[in-house]
């Protein structure tokens, strides 16, 4: 399960994909911004990463820019919830983190998404601030 950069070609359906991944939330009432626009300028900028196709499993979205890589987006499709892939997107997303030189990777979550803070917080992320509804988050790495 080895994530490969994304090609233009599949921006539907990974905005399919993030929009399907975070339905669960709005079906909850979380009232979240926009998290599948862009799909096709982060692809061409090299930014996009996925598991699977036709149709793909998973997707990772991260800028890395020195000092801190900024993990935008993991989103995994239901049919693929349980088969580790969203693991292996965040680790691969530390690898390419590592591998740039950067010495933390940061993102910014859902307050109300306290199963993601948790999730973050287990796997090494420390809450830095909080903006309206965003929790801030970063993970310091060992380059």
């Amino acid at each position: 399960m080895t994530p490969r950069l994304a090609n233009s070609d599949e921006a539907e359906a990974l905005a399919q994909l993030i929009d399907n991944a975070y339905q669960p939330y709005r079906d909850r009432s979380v009232s979240l911004p926009d998290v599948s626009g862009g799909v096709a300028d982060l692809i061409a900028a090299g930014e996009a990463w996925v598991i699977g196709a036709a149709p793909p499993l998973g997707v990772l979205m991260l800028r890395l820019t020195p000092p801190d890589a900024h993990l935008m987006n993991v989103a995994v499709a239901p049919k693929g919830h349980g088969q580790g892939i969203g693991g292996a997107l965040i680790r691969h997303a530390v690898r390419l983190a590592q591998d740039a030189g950067c010495t933390g990777i940061v993102l910014a979550t859902h307050e109300d998404l306290h199963e993601n803070i948790a999730l973050y917080q287990h796997l090494g992320w420390s809450e830095t601030g909080r903006e309206g509804a965003r929790v801030l988050m970063r993970k310091s790495l060992k380059t």
